[in-house]
């Protein structure tokens, strides 16, 4: 939120709903109406704040040092309800730029509708094949690495393959951060 939105909350008297109250985090929300300057009518939003306990013997300097979420919306549900909704929407456009900066999706090679058929249908297999491999082969510092940052790091480290007594060794340079992360 900007600051003028910000105090505007701060100083709204519509009181704040405590929606969770767990031993390390507390979450309250509350609606405002508010409009913008560019607006040309005011708007519901619904703000979540959030901020985690401390033991009640610690001292502390303020009572919670809260961050704040604001929605802008036309719903009229409770501003948890909105807040969980949307949330569990957001990552979505996380697997979009993947699969658009990592896999190429958005290219379209031909003019023919079966051929871009087939094109998006071999990247979105080659999406989830990396997805699997990185779940059930990688080890978890790995877990959360793009097809960008995993060809960087790791697809283009430089090595040299070596064939000694019957057996291949894969032989990484000595400075770089990958080496020694994958089982022998």
């Amino acid at each position: 939120m900007d600051f003028k939105a910000e105090k505007f909350v701060q100083n709204n008297d519509s009181p704040w709903v405590r929606y969770v109250d767990e031993e390390m985090t507390v979450i309250e929300g509350k609606t405002v109406h508010y409009q913008a300057t560019s607006w040309e009518k005011p708007r519901r939003i619904a703000v979540i704040r959030k901020a985690d306990k401390y033991e009640e013997d610690q001292l502390q300097l303020f009572d919670f040092f809260w961050d704040y979420e604001a929605i802008v919306t036309t719903m009229d549900w409770e501003p948890m309800d909105i807040w969980r909704f949307y949330n569990q929407r957001a990552y979505l456009e996380n697997y979009i730029k993947e699969s658009k900066y990592g896999f190429s999706i958005d290219k379209i090679p031909t003019d023919s509708f079966g051929a871009n058929h087939m094109d998006l249908l071999i990247k979105l297999l080659a999406y989830n094949l990396f997805e699997i491999f990185k779940k059930e082969h990688c080890p978890p510092v790995f877990k959360s690495y793009t097809i960008r940052r995993f060809r960087r790091d790791i697809i283009y480290s430089p090595g040299v393959l070596t064939h000694h007594s019957r057996s291949v060794s894969l032989n990484i340079c000595e400075t770089m951060p990958i080496k020694g992360r994958f089982k022998k």
